[in-house]
């Protein structure tokens, strides 16, 4: 997997994210499954849309944002700035520390992700999650062949559907949300 997006994607994220970042990505990183003290892993963090929300309801946690492009990795580190409880590390081998998050999250990534790809990265983000530990995602809906594929291979590595739901986001439509458990 290697990505760097265009500036003008980044450009266009930041404007999105200023604009209606409540409305996208606080929703979502509300209904996440924090009291507080977690370890939490944002898969393909981006500009850090969604962290930037997850990393308030965390004041004893900790966030390790991850991505496949150091550009995004920037753009996440500016966005985040000021937080301490935020590590940035980049997707160049795709291991983990077992089982040592009790949340590890992804937003509108998995979809992009090549179906040979996406075996190797739901193995080992399920890996990654302490027993009980919550899986959540959100896809867009029209990509509903990809999601049955992620769907299954999440499933296939031994995580439990806890919740699902479709719902509508502001400029980006219909889309699943489904959080599993360890």
């Amino acid at each position: 997997m290697k990505y760097e997006p265009a500036f003008f994607e980044i450009f266009l994220t930041r404007i999105a994210f200023l604009f209606f970042g409540r409305s996208v990505y606080q929703g979502f990183a509300d209904r996440l499954p924090l009291d507080g003290g977690e370890r939490v892993l944002d898969f393909g963090s981006g500009m850090g849309t969604v962290a930037y929300y997850v990393a308030e309801k965390l004041p004893r946690g900790r966030l390790i944002c991850l991505d496949i492009s150091e550009r995004w990795l920037n753009a996440c580190r500016k966005t985040l700035r000021g937080y301490e409880n935020i590590s940035f590390r980049h997707w160049e081998t795709p291991e983990l520390i077992d089982e040592c998050f009790d949340v590890v999250y992804c937003h509108y990534v998995l979809h992009d992700i090549s179906e040979s790809e996406l075996k190797k990265v739901i193995a080992v983000l399920a890996e990654a999650l302490k027993p009980g530990g919550v899986f959540a995602f959100r896809e867009p809906l029209y990509e509903g062949d990809k999601i049955k594929v992620i769907k299954s291979l999440i499933e296939e590595n031994g995580l439990g559907l806890k919740e699902s739901r479709i719902t509508d986001i502001p400029l980006l439509g219909n889309a699943l949300e489904n959080f599993y458990i360890k």
